[in-house]
């Protein structure tokens, strides 16, 4: 544990846009939450509270939705880099002198992409709504924006919805981080080139030789949101379904995850195939790094 928590600590010091990146985006949210000139609609108005609730869920989600959009264009250049910069400034001499393992070594790097950033965030993006829900009230305490709708049954509702999400986003996305960490193990140099020459050139092959585009299918539902679809039972229930607290008399609670198909998308094969995919490719990427040093 202790090797672990410093080649963490390791990959923070060399890689400082994992944590300066999102520390960004907050700064940036909260100064517009300060001098925007636009907030939430109140519910407390003529609006009806079931419209009310579902503004306030979007709210909250706009602050997330940010944080990991920069989250994964962060992940994708750190993921990339981490293997081959260590290279390129020949700081793997030093770091193969010390007593850790080639494996240890990219574990922890696939730690940092697949746990430690995703987790970061999260936690960020739950203070970001709080300071930024706090920035609104103060505004309209003061006068200088309409009055605000807060509930808070619903802002934990979203954020468990935000967490199931980005677990099993993190998960269905874990062999292209795999893929980019084995490519960074691999190249020489021009790293971004070969993350996409290999799978362009494999679709160019299979459209001109046999005219058929299954690597293309495959590709584009895993790159793309194929696991929203196993996720998400139904979006009305989830947003604005007889389960959403109106906050009138007589509501009913929402249960926490109603709306989501949590164990649904954990029982998807594509699922787990995809993470033994991931495996595959980290532990060539350990083989990589053993013998690969560019010395």
């Amino acid at each position: 544990m202790r090797r672990t928590l410093i080649l963490v600590r390791r990959e923070i010091w060399e890689h400082p846009s994992l944590w300066a990146a999102p520390l960004a985006v907050m700064v940036l949210m909260l100064f517009a939450a300060i001098f925007g000139r636009t907030a939430l609609p109140s519910g407390r108005l003529t609006m009806p509270p079931q419209m009310a609730q579902a503004l306030f869920a979007l709210g909250v989600l706009a602050f997330g939705v940010t944080q990991y959009v920069t989250m994964s264009a962060v992940l994708w250049f750190y993921a990339t880099d981490c293997l081959y910069s260590e290279r390129r400034d020949r700081s793997i001499l030093f770091w193969k002198s010390m007593p850790v393992s080639d494996a240890q070594t990219v574990l922890c790097k696939a730690l940092i992409a697949l746990v430690v950033a995703p987790i970061g965030v999260y936690l960020l993006t739950l203070i970001t709504s709080v300071l930024g829900f706090g920035i609104w009230a103060l505004r309209e305490w003061s006068g200088s924006i309409p009055p605000l709708y807060w509930d808070t049954r619903t802002w934990l509702r979203i954020e468990g919805f935000s967490l199931v999400s980005l677990i099993v986003a993190t998960l269905w996305y874990a062999p292209l981080t795999a893929y980019l960490m084995l490519v960074s193990a691999w190249a020489r140099r021009n790293v971004q080139l070969w993350v996409i020459l290999p799978p362009l050139i494999a679709l160019l092959v299979e459209r001109i030789a046999f005219g058929t585009h299954y690597l293309t299918t495959v590709l584009l539902y895993r790159l793309g949101s194929g696991w929203q679809a196993s996720l998400l039972v139904s979006t009305e229930r989830l947003f604005t379904g007889p389960g959403f607290t109106l906050g009138g008399p007589g509501a009913a609670p929402a249960a926490p995850f109603e709306g989501l198909g949590a164990a649904r998308a954990f029982a998807n094969v594509d699922l787990w195939i995809g993470l033994a995919v991931a495996a595959v490719f980290l532990f060539a990427a350990i083989r990589i790094r053993r013998y690969r040093d560019d010395t």
